[in-house]
Parts: C-alpha cells; sequence; structure tokens
C-alpha cells in the first residue's frame, strides 16, 4: 500500500485537500492511503483516510522550526511513501527544512505526475521556466511542494479516521506574535475568478485601465510576469508558475507571449482569447480565438462595445 502524508494549512484548507490528488496519482496502480496532518486545525476535514490531529494551543504555526520537528516525529511513526506540502510562503520554508532532516530529496512546485515504468517522474519548470524538468524519484519518501490551484482532488466526500498524536519533547516555539492586522484586498482572488482579463508585456497601457473591462466581464484583472518584474503590477495577480494559478472559464490574454512559466499556471481554463500583435506567440496556440492586433485598442474597443 502506497501510503502519503499532506500537511493542511489552516489558511488554506481547500487547496490544501488538493493535495490528495497528487498522492493518488504517484500511486500508480497501488491502493492508496493519503494522511492529512492538522495542527490546531480549525475545522473538520473529509476526503482522506485518516487525519493525523496535533493540538498543540501554545504552537505558533507560522513556526517552521517546529512544525518541521512535528512532521519528522509523525513520519517516523509511520513511514510515509510520499510528503507532499503546499508551496505557500509558509510551505516552502518546512519542505527543504524537512527534506534535510529525513536526508531525501525535494521537488518544489511541481505542476504534473508521471509513473510508468521507468519510475515516479515529476514535472516542473526549470531554467527560468524555459523547460519542463522530468524527475526521477528514487528516494523515499518522496517530497515535493505543490502551488496551490494545480492539482484538483475528485472525491472529497470520504469520512476520515482521526488519529489524536502527542509529539514527543517539543522545543518551545521561538515565534512571539505581537499583533495580528488583516490585509485589506480589494476585490476576489484571481484564483477565484470564472473571468480573467490578463495583460502581458505586449499591453503598453496602464493595467488599471483594464478594471472596466474586466467589471464589464464580471471578473477581475490579472498580469504576467513582465509586468510585475517592471513594476507595473503587484505579484498578488500574477499568473504562473512564480505568480498563481488559476482555472477560470475565460481567461483574455492580452499581449500575452506564452512563456512556459507562464502557461504553466494555466490549468484547467475552459477558454482561451489571445489578442497579439504576434502571430508565432504560443498563447496563440492555446486559444480558442486569436485576434492579431494592438492588445490595448482591442481591449478600449471591447469595453466600449459592452458598455454600449
Amino acid at each position: 500500500m502506497f501510503k502519503g502524508l499532506i500537511l493542511i494549512d489552516n489558511d488554506q484548507i481547500d487547496y490544501s485537500l488538493d493535495l490528495v490528488e497528487v498522492v493518488n496519482r504517484l500511486a500508480g496502480e497501488e491502493e492508496t492511503c493519503v494522511y492529512g496532518l492538522g495542527i490546531n486545525l480549525p475545522e473538520e476535514v473529509k476526503g482522506l483516510n485518516a487525519v493525523i490531529n496535533v493540538e498543540t494551543p501554545t504552537l505558533q504555526l507560522k513556526d517552521s522550526r517546529v512544525v518541521t520537528d512535528i512532521i519528522e516525529q509523525v513520519h517516523r511513526k509511520y513511514q510515509f511513501d510520499s510528503i507532499i506540502i503546499l508551496a505557500t510562503e509558509f510551505g516552502r520554508m518546512v519542505a527543504p527544512r524537512l527534506a534535510m532532516r529525513l536526508e531525501v530529496g525535494l521537488v518544489a512546485d511541481i505542476t504534473d505526475i508521471h509513473v510508468d515504468k521507468r519510475g515516479k517522474k515529476l514535472v516542473r519548470p526549470a531554467f527560468s521556466g524555459n523547460i519542463m524538468a522530468s524527475i526521477v524519484c528514487e528516494s523515499s519518501p518522496i517530497m515535493a511542494s505543490v502551488h496551490p490551484n494545480v492539482f484538483h482532488a475528485k472525491d472529497l466526500t470520504k469520512e476520515p479516521a482521526i488519529i489524536d498524536f502527542i509529539p514527543a519533547e517539543l522545543k518551545a516555539s521561538s515565534i512571539e506574535v505581537l499583533e495580528v492586522v488583516e490585509s485589506e484586498q480589494s476585490g476576489i482572488d484571481i484564483r477565484e475568478a470564472d473571468v480573467i482579463v490578463s495583460a502581458g508585456g505586449g499591453y503598453t497601457q496602464p493595467i488599471d485601465q483594464l478594471q472596466d473591462l474586466a467589471d464589464e466581464l464580471k471578473g477581475v484583472v490579472a498580469v504576467s510576469k513582465q509586468l510585475v518584474d517592471r513594476k507595473k503590477a503587484p505579484r498578488e495577480i500574477q499568473v504562473g508558475q512564480s505568480g498563481k494559478t488559476v482555472s477560470p472559464d475565460l481567461y483574455l490574454a492580452l499581449g500575452i507571449y506564452g512563456s512556459t512559466q507562464h502557461i504553466e499556471g494555466l490549468k484547467n481554463v475552459k477558454e482561451i482569447i489571445s489578442v497579439n500583435t504576434d502571430l508565432g506567440a504560443p498563447m496563440n496556440y492555446l486559444a480558442s480565438i486569436v485576434v492579431h492586433g494592438d492588445a490595448a485598442e482591442f481591449a478600449r474597443k471591447l469595453s466600449s462595445k459592452l458598455k454600449g
């Protein structure tokens, strides 16, 4: 039986549960048993074979060193075949620490999995997103981190068994919370949007001009990495491997070339409309509709048409 462990992030429980699909795909044709490790879980979760429940009220959940200790102790007891962690800012601190403790490799930010006679291969972008690398994992446990919204669990109705786990000799947390300030976010997260109006390096006008078009389409504005690197947009609305993975019903790509790094941020998109002056742009080959022309002019005319 292939046993996998996923770390449940209290802040992103839904995306954490999608990691069940990662374990199932890694198992291939083997029977699978998926454990979820929850530390001070705020709610019940479903879709797992078992939830390992750790109640440590004094632990600050963002202390990566203590959380690493807990995962290591859980693994020593249950001996998992894979440990999968969400690639959030916190997950990226825990995953390499744990890999070093267990003396295994870590495949970060995976986007796909292939299992065949030659082994279990984890796919991730390499060389700044210019190629996709297939990495054969021979160490045990297999360790990987996954962007939120890349994989999608197919069945989350299973009632898990609850296993209470008490860590031994847990070191004191080195983090002290002085104040909690809720961040002010305007609009919805681009990962939750059904319609996305996204601008790339070929969009020459200020990004805020796209808000009217997004409003008319009942969607949100997003950008490619190029515009974030040029300080023209915040990283919170970046689509791509180093940004967010999205799966809208409609993705309007305005002046986006379509590098591997960006395309890896598009999962299960139903329809893509690409507007570009470069007919050879890779994004055009993914699109249902291609408009050959200036992206800014197209956006302005489409917005005016929808209003009129």
